[in-house]
């Protein structure tokens, strides 16, 4: 026999997910951005082959954090990007429609605005990262950062 409770039992399990989703209970892993937390500070890191790198990090000073535009980092520390991408990549080439750009002409303004955004796709593109535009673990492992006049992996 058939139980007439399959639709109800369906549209009260759809109830109960939005109403998880509205209250803020339900996380999403959809991406990882999400689980990631925002860049605050920038820090000195010694990478495995001892180099001293200048990276952007969290408060308690993980080095796993993101950067975007809709993931916004104080000023500071996406001033500390933009001078670690014109000094590690001066010559690479911003993302459309800034494709006739460089990165060595990228205000160091703090603002992670459109510019910012197509330098970072740039230096992603060129590391063979995903150029999403967004900073993050990904990017950062295959990055170069200032270590003094030079610049030195992250991954070594």
């Amino acid at each position: 026999m058939k139980s007439s409770f399959g639709p109800l039992r369906r549209a009260g399990l759809g109830i109960a997910a939005v109403a998880l989703a509205v209250s803020g209970m339900a996380v999403s892993t959809g991406s990882a951005s999400a689980a990631t937390p925002l860049c605050q500070k920038v820090i000195t890191y010694v990478n495995a082959a001892g180099n001293r790198i200048v990276v952007p990090a969290t408060n308690t000073g993980s080095t796993t954090c993101n950067i975007g535009r809709d993931l916004v980092a104080n000023t500071a520390v996406v001033a500390g990007l933009q001078r670690g991408l014109i000094q590690c990549y001066p010559g690479v080439r911003l993302a459309a429609p800034y494709g006739n750009e460089f990165v060595r002409d990228l205000d160091r303004d703090g603002s992670f605005g459109p510019r910012t955004e197509a330098a970072v796709k740039g230096v992603q593109d060129y590391v063979r990262s995903a150029p999403d535009g967004i900073y993050g673990p990904h990017t950062r492992d295959r990055m170069k950062f200032p270590s003094g006049t030079t610049c030195k992996p992250y991954r070594v």
